[in-house]
């Protein structure tokens, strides 16, 4: 009965799929840490049984023009978010070049698809090895604006030998349930980690640096 229902219902999981993404890669987050890493459970689980159930119950091909461009977008959206973002959220794309390529395309779209594919794979290994191995993301501390509908949030970035810096975020808060990060200041590694505060509600002020917020 379950499995019927997933079946009948496969363009809804996929319209939420789509949202859910889109949100993610434009920065919006729950507030509660455990509830956004539970989304994160919830997103990988729907990706993967869409991708399976499409796989198993309809014969979709895509031509393999298509995944040029999907590959290389894939590329691009790992490299940009390979900080703010966690990288698995893109794993299950990895699926649907295997699965779904048209086996009637044109030799010449094959091989660079599977160039393109090829090279996907390898810039996730790196960057995943890197995350894991060589890149500490911390978050230090957060501060309410004194209005409390923002807040300040201070990571270090640790890269080991390579060094490290400091990335400021203003999350603007919505219903005090979800927020929206917005990039602000970049320093050095330990830099605001112990001296940020509010001057009021439209600046804020790290170790010696005032920050217009309006401006950003």
């Amino acid at each position: 009965m379950l499995k019927k229902l997933i079946h009948e219902k496969i363009w809804i999981m996929g319209i939420v799929l789509i949202i859910c993404s889109v949100l993610t890669l434009n920065s919006f987050y729950f507030i509660s840490n455990v509830v956004q890493n539970i989304y994160y459970g919830i997103y990988i689980i729907l990706s993967f049984m869409t991708i399976v159930i499409i796989r198993k119950h309809y014969s979709l091909k895509i031509h393999h023009g298509f995944f040029i461009l999907f590959n290389l977008l894939l590329i691009y959206i790992a490299y940009i978010t390979f900080i703010a973002v966690p990288l698995f959220l893109i794993f299950p794309s990895l699926l649907i070049f295997p699965l779904f390529c048209s086996e009637k395309s044109h030799g010449i779209f094959k091989f660079f698809s599977t160039i393109s594919y090829t090279l996907l794979l390898i810039a996730m290994a790196l960057l995943l090895f890197v995350r894991l191995i060589f890149t500490s993301v911390t978050l230090d501390k957060t501060v309410d604006s004194p209005n409390n509908k923002q807040m300040i949030e201070v990571y270090s970035i640790d890269n080991g030998a390579l060094g490290g810096s400091t990335r400021v975020y203003l999350a603007e808060k919505y219903c005090y349930l979800f927020k929206k990060n917005r990039f602000i200041y970049s320093g050095d590694y330990g830099e605001g980690k112990d001296i940020v505060k509010w001057i009021d509600s439209n600046h804020v002020q790290i170790d010696r640096k005032t920050i217009d917020i309006t401006f950003r």
